[in-house]
């Protein structure tokens, strides 16, 4: 698996770029002390020591992944960490059944969704929105923090070769759709580093 490969050097490679602008991400999930946050695909978890910091010592930080590769230095970025409020689980964006059947999840539904850098990435990506959504309770908070191209440059077609991923993608489209408080805004980064607009799209899953 590519990814595998990619886990190697990944975060050499693009940590310090991508690691700018994941604090406003987690901003826009408005966690509080207590709350449990799924981060999907969790990569190497770059972005693990930013959502433990926001759920506190009594919230919970679940992680998924389907890479083993991506999952292991993920497993190494916690374990050095000493963070015990983070469970990590090998599986597909789509296999939300591992998510479900977590206790730390609890019965009444996520707090949180964090999904970077996945949708763009992902083969069955609608339907992968509509499964991980239905994880949310009520005033629950879905966050894509993700790259849009609307004019494709050779940037664009080199990071899709590297990221396996579809640029072109309006991935935000879905959460709109389904969120009235729907919010997207494009981020103060290279379009020629990102091979486009970076942007974080967030929206609170409604009552009933």
């Amino acid at each position: 698996m590519w990814y595998d490969l990619f886990a190697l050097f990944y975060d050499r490679a693009l940590e310090d770029l991508y690691a700018p602008f994941r604090p406003a991400a987690v901003e826009a999930l408005r966690l509080g002390e207590g709350a449990v946050v799924l981060d999907v695909p969790c990569g190497t978890g770059q972005s693990l020591d930013l959502l433990v910091s926001a759920v506190g010592p009594s919230g919970a930080v679940i992680g998924v992944d389907a890479s083993r590769g991506m999952l292991r230095q993920a497993r190494r970025r916690a374990d050095r960490a000493g963070w015990e409020t983070v469970t990590l689980h090998h599986a597909g964006a789509a296999e939300v059944d591992v998510v479900r059947t977590d206790t730390s999840a609890g019965t009444g539904g996520l707090d949180g969704i964090l999904c970077a850098l996945g949708l763009t990435a992902l083969p069955d990506w609608e339907a992968t929105f509509e499964g991980l959504f239905d994880l949310l309770r009520p005033g629950g908070r879905f966050v894509l923090f993700d790259v849009h191209a609307a004019e494709r440059t050779k940037e664009t077609r080199s990071v899709e070769v590297v990221a396996r991923a579809d640029l072109s993608r309006e991935a935000w489209r879905p959460l709109e759709a389904r969120c009235a408080d729907f919010h997207r805004e494009i981020l103060s980064a290279s379009p020629r580093q990102f091979g486009g607009d970076l942007y974080v799209a967030s929206g609170t899953k409604p009552a009933g």
